[in-house]
């Protein structure tokens, strides 16, 4: 079993949205306007920077991650929930408390796990209690 790493994890789930965006609309025209071509490129830079390990790539992350909820509500619930408790801070203003709880949770048990942890299972077993 491969050890669950928050930082690549994250990298796949954008880099599937990113691909996910880019078949809908609007993001699927030929031309697009200012605004679109703008949120997809910023995206596309914080992917890069996430690639780099480049230092600002968290406040990338938490500016983008604004961005998407102000202006593309609809579309952020297509985006996995870690993103936003990877990139913490302003992000997890759109995160209610119970779903922080989890995560925090969740985190805790991996610092104390050993190389067996098994995130999924342990993933599922946080957020399906009740």
């Amino acid at each position: 079993m491969q050890a669950y790493n928050p930082h690549h994890h994250t990298l796949i789930l954008l880099k599937d949205f990113l691909k996910s965006m880019q078949q809908g609309f609007p993001f699927n025209q030929e031309t697009l306007d200012e605004d679109e071509a703008s949120f997809l490129e910023q995206l596309e830079n914080l992917i890069q920077a996430l690639s780099n390990h480049e230092a600002d790539a968290v406040f990338d992350g938490q500016n983008w991650l604004a961005r998407l909820f102000r202006n593309y509500p609809t579309l952020a619930p297509h985006l996995g929930r870690e993103v936003l408790w990877y990139f913490g801070g302003e992000a997890l203003h759109f995160m209610p408390d119970e779903e922080i709880a989890k995560f925090q949770q969740l985190e805790d048990l991996m610092i104390e796990a050993d190389e067996n942890f098994d995130y999924l299972a342990a993933k599922q077993a946080i957020f399906s209690a009740k």
